[in-house]
């Protein structure tokens, strides 16, 4: 059984891999690779382009979906806790696909739920599938992944797709430049992992053209 939580979960083969696989299934995505089993959304926060990503993603795979994208909808707008959930939609479905807005909600639900959980993103911490999703797009617009200057713009502190991109590229030799205002700066925690894993980093408050000008990937939240 494998949970998708965190993009460090993959080494670089896992994501060379995995972007290999995702050039086949663009070029034929209607596979029955889930044919007779069910995927259960549960997000319980807003969601329109992720959510329905995934089940479009069932869908052309054979399986069914089942799930709520209000957590108004849910019991556990009657005080049923997560744990509770994840135990009685595991009896419904062969894996859950999470959105939390708690940070490590995801990997809690590993540690509860007898099926696969793929995070789906979870408070200010992991999105994992957007990652690879952005590596894909990088990938095929660049036409390779190594050495890139990439830009990344605005809310820094709680955009959990620009720390799960900076985690995904790691094995690429990057170069980032980070543009925030003070109050949104990247967290130490992220600039303390990019000097763990020899990750060139500049910061700056000013997103100038010339900045843009420099960029292989501007990326902009």
């Amino acid at each position: 059984m494998k949970h998708i939580v965190s993009i460090e979960q993959c080494d670089e083969q896992d994501i060379l891999r995995i972007l290999d696989r995702a050039a086949l299934f663009e070029a034929n995505p209607n596979r029955h690779l889930m044919d007779g089993m069910v995927g259960a959304t549960l997000f319980f926060e807003p969601s329109t382009r992720t959510r329905l990503s995934f089940e479009t993603a069932v869908n052309r795979l054979g399986g069914r979906v089942i799930g709520f994208s209000d957590p108004k909808s849910s019991s556990s707008t009657k005080g049923e806790s997560l744990k509770d959930t994840l135990l009685i939609v595991s009896n419904y479905a062969d894996v859950i696909i999470m959105r939390h807005y708690l940070e490590g909600a995801a990997l809690y639900a590993t540690e509860v739920s007898p099926v696969p959980i793929v995070n789906a993103g979870d408070g200010a911490n992991q999105h994992p599938s957007q990652t690879l999703l952005d590596l894909y797009t990088i990938r095929s617009t660049q036409g390779s992944l190594e050495d890139l200057h990439i830009v990344m713009v605005g809310d820094l502190r709680f955009g959990r797709t620009i720390h799960s991109l900076i985690e995904g590229m790691r094995f690429f030799s990057p170069r980032f430049t980070f543009v925030a205002p003070p109050e949104l700066r990247l967290p130490e925690e992220y600039r303390q992992y990019c000097d763990e894993h020899h990750l060139r980093y500049e910061e700056t408050s000013l997103f100038t053209p010339e900045v843009i000008a420099d960029a292989d990937i501007l990326y902009m939240t």
